[in-house]
């Protein structure tokens, strides 16, 4: 624990405690017995701890993470769909060149493009929350945050790219969504963190890649 770092923790300026997890140690650290610095995201800070101390506690290693991956999961799902149903709303009430702007082909790709990301990120995270206990399963967790970490991009480029000039308006709720995906994609863990887990445990596995993923999915086998 004592001098480790932690970066992107999300809300972490109006935190007082923090969680923290070493192994298969756990211990709650006060603010002010930490370092923090921002990130240039809003609310959120990079955590660098001072001295623990000695108020631990047994947790299974990796358990905070890979709730913390399902949470984030759910949370992005959630917010893209917002997303999509405000580009698709503006998309059918913005007019331009004598018609609605969702009438021109290439917005009409664009908006469907944004709506299979959505949707696979829907069920990615229903796979993540798939655990037969209250413990998330891990490589469901890295299914879940993987995928939601990795349309963060697409999505919000293009329902940026519908709306213009108002998207990145303060008045306008859209900003909302995007600016916590982009913080929310790396809590926890990016979509290149969580493909490394599912890599090394697909090549550590025994069998086929295809099983693996049915396993991992909970498609029976």
């Amino acid at each position: 624990f004592d001098g480790a770092q932690r970066t992107h923790v999300p809300c972490g300026a109006t935190a007082t405690w923090f969680l923290v997890q070493d192994g298969a140690q756990a211990a709650l650290v006060h603010r002010e017995a930490a370092a923090l610095s921002p990130t240039g995201v809003r609310d959120d800070l990079t955590l660098s701890l001072g001295e623990v101390g000695t108020q631990r506690f047994p947790l299974p290693a990796g358990l905070l993470r890979s709730v913390g991956a399902c949470l984030h999961a759910v949370q992005m799902a959630g917010a893209m769909s917002s997303v999509f149903d405000l580009t698709l709303q503006y998309a059918n009430d913005r007019a331009q060149f004598g018609r609605n702007i969702g009438k021109f082909q290439a917005i009409q790709h664009q908006i469907s493009v944004m709506a299979e990301q959505v949707a696979a990120v829907r069920m990615a995270a229903q796979i993540a929350c798939a655990a037969d206990g209250w413990q998330p399963d891990r490589l469901r967790a890295a299914i879940g945050k993987f995928n939601a970490s990795d349309a963060v991009t697409a999505v919000t480029s293009i329902a940026h790219a519908v709306h213009g000039a108002i998207g990145v308006t303060a008045e306008y709720d859209l900003q909302l969504y995007t600016r916590r995906l982009h913080a929310w994609r790396l809590a926890d863990g990016s979509e290149r963190y969580w493909a490394r887990e599912l890599g090394e445990a697909t090549c550590e596995a025994d069998g086929l890649t295809v099983d693996l993923i049915r396993e991992w999915s909970g498609e029976a086998a």
